[in-house]
C-alpha cells in the first residue's frame, strides 16, 4: 500500500506525466473544463459516483454473506476465495463511497485502489481449481496438463506473480516520485504486471478451451463417425455421450439429470470471459496513465470494473459448485492419475475387452468339459481316461467317456485302425471264428453263372429268376 501511496501522491504534485486540469462537475463522474483542479486529488477531478459505489457496496455485502452461508456445501477452496474477493470489494467500494466526500484522503484512496486491483486473483484461483474438478469428473484424457490440479497450481502462480511485479512498480514509481523524478518507470512496471496477469488468463482461457472442444465437440464427432462442425451435432444429448465419459462420476452426471450441473460448464466459461474483459480495462487503463482518459471518466469503470466483477461473481453464486457437485454428499478430489491414451481419435473410449482365442489344437469342448467335471469330482469317483489321437492332423485331446467300446473305424485313411467310441450297451463281440456264418443284412450276392447257362444269340429259351 505504501508503493500505491508514494505513486499516487507523486500525480497529486503533478510530476505524473499527462495531468489532467479540468473542474468537478457535481457527482457524475466525469471532470470537465480546463481550471481549477484540486492539487491535492487523488482522482485528478474525477469526483466518484455516490449513489453506484453505495449500490455496489450493498451487492457486495450480500454477495459476501452468501458466500458465508455456501460454506456449508462443503467446497472450501471456492468458498474461500470468494469470500476473500467480497471482502475486499466491500472494502474497496468502502474507500470509494468515503472518497466521494473526500477526495484527498489517501487512506480512502489506497482503501479503493489496493482493493479493487487485487480481489480478481482470489476469484480467479477458485475458477482455476474448478476446471480441475471438471477434468476429474469426465476424465483424464480430456485434459492437456497432467496431473489436472497444475491448471490450478500454475495459473495461481501466475496471478501471484502478477501482483509482486504490481507491487514493484509502485515501489519503483515511489522511489523515483521521492527524488523528484517522473514515475514513467515505476508506471511501466506496473503495467508489465498487468500485462502478465492478461496474458496468463488468456492462455487459462485457451486451455479451457481445448478442454471443452475435447467433451462437447470431438466425442460427438466420435459418436457420429464424421469431423464435421455442424450445429445439428449440438442435438445430442448429453446423456447419450456419457458412456465416453469417466465411469467413476457417472452418478454425479446423470444420476438425476440436473441442470445445475449441465450447465454448470457455461456458467464457469462466462465467468472467466467476464473477468478477463475487466483485467483487460485494467491494463488499458494504466496504460493511459493515471490521468488519462479512462482514469478520469467513471462510466467505464463502472461498466468494464464494477458491473464485469459482480456478475461474474453472481453467476458463481447461482451455479455454486456445492450444487452442481452435489458438495454435501459427494467429493471429488483431484487425483494425480496420469493420461493413459495417447491415441486422440479414440477419445479414450473404453472398448469391449478382447475375448482370448482359444488353441483349437491344443483341446476342445469334451475336454473342456473334462477338465470341468475333473476339477469338482471326487479322486474315487475319478474313472479311467484315455489319450486318444484326433481326426483332424492335430495334437491329441483328453476326454472321459464312460460305457464307450472300442470299434474299427472304416474310415480311416490312414493304413492302421483308429479308435473310436459308440454310446450305449453292446452286444457281445463276435468271435472271428470259421464256424459262425457271415450274415449280411443285405440280400446275399447271386451266384455267378457259368457260361453254359447263358443262351446263344439263335437260341430260346426262358431263364430261371435268380
Amino acid at each position: 500500500m505504501s508503493a500505491f501511496n508514494s505513486t499516487l501522491t507523486s500525480a497529486s504534485n503533478g510530476t505524473i506525466p499527462g495531468g489532467y486540469n479540468g473542474t468537478v462537475s457535481g457527482g457524475n463522474g466525469t471532470a470537465v473544463g480546463s481550471n481549477g483542479v484540486d492539487s491535492n486529488s487523488y482522482y485528478n477531478g474525477l469526483v466518484p459516483n455516490l449513489g453506484y459505489n453505495v449500490a455496489m457496496l450493498a451487492i457486495w455485502g450480500v454477495l459476501l454473506g452468501v458466500h458465508v452461508l455456501q460454506l456449508c456445501l462443503k467446497q472450501y477452496w471456492f468458498s474461500t476465495g470468494f469470500i476473500c474477493t467480497g471482502i475486499l470489494e466491500v472494502l474497496g467500494y468502502i474507500g470509494r463511497t468515503w472518497s466521494h466526500f473526500n477526495q484527498d484522503n489517501v487512506n480512502a484512496f489506497l482503501l479503493n485502489m489496493v482493493c479493487l486491483t487485487i480481489s480478481p486473483v482470489f476469484t480467479l484461483g477458485s475458477l482455476y481449481y474448478q476446471l480441475s474438478k471438471l477434468i476429474e469428473i469426465y476424465g483424464h484424457k480430456f485434459a492437456l496438463l497432467h496431473p489436472s490440479i497444475l491448471y490450478a497450481y500454475i495459473f495461481i502462480c501466475c496471478d501471484i506473480i502478477s501482483l509482486a511485479v504490481q507491487a514493484s512498480g509502485g515501489g519503483v514509481a515511489g522511489k523515483e516520485s521521492g527524488e523528484g523524478k517522473g514515475v514513467k518507470t515505476g508506471t511501466h512496471v506496473f503495467v508489465g504486471g498487468l500485462a502478465f496477469q492478461v496474458a496468463s488468463l488468456s492462455i487459462f482461457i485457451i486451455l479451457m478451451t481445448h478442454f471443452v472442444f475435447k467433451v462437447y465437440v470431438q466425442t460427438r464427432w466420435k459418436y457420429i463417425g464424421s469431423s464435421s462442425f455442424k450445429p445439428s451435432i449440438f442435438r445430442i444429448s448429453q446423456k447419450e455421450l456419457d458412456h465416453m465419459y469417466s465411469e467413476k462420476f457417472q452418478q454425479l452426471r446423470m444420476v438425476p439429470d440436473r441442470w445445475v450441473f449441465h450447465y454448470f460448464i457455461h456458467a464457469l466459461i462466462a465467468s472467466v470471459l467476464l473477468i478477463f474483459v475487466r483485467c483487460a480495462y485494467r491494463l488499458a487503463e494504466m496504460v493511459n496513465g493515471w490521468s488519462g482518459y479512462l482514469s478520469v471518466h467513471e462510466n467505464y469503470f463502472i461498466i468494464l470494473d464494477g458491473v464485469m466483477m459482480s456478475l461474474a461473481v453472481t453467476i458463481m453464486t447461482i451455479f455454486h459448485p456445492g450444487f452442481a457437485f452435489k458438495g454435501r454428499s459427494v467429493s471429488v478430489p483431484i487425483t494425480k492419475a496420469k493420461k493413459t491414451n495417447t491415441n486422440d481419435d479414440s477419445l479414450g473410449i473404453q472398448q469391449p475387452e478382447s475375448e482370448q482365442e482359444e488353441d483349437t489344437a491344443t483341446g476342445s469342448d469334451d475336454e473342456k468339459v473334462y477338465n470341468s467335471e475333473k476339477s469338482n469330482t471326487d479322486p474315487k469317483d475319478r474313472k479311467r481316461t484315455f489319450s486318444l489321437p484326433s481326426f483332424g492332423s492335430g495334437p491329441t485331446f483328453t476326454s472321459r467317456m464312460p460305457g464307450f467300446k472300442r470299434a474299427v473305424n472304416p474310415f480311416s485313411s490312414r493304413g492302421g485302425t483308429r479308435k473310436t467310441y459308440m454310446e450305449g450297451p453292446q452286444p457281445p463281440e463276435v468271435e472271428n471264428s470259421a464256424e459262425v456264418p457271415y450274415e449280411n443284412e443285405l440280400a446275399e450276392e447271386p451266384p455267378v453263372r457259368s457260361s453254359e447257362d447263358v443262351p446263344g444269340p439263335q437260341e430260346t429259351g426262358t431263364h430261371g429268376v435268380v
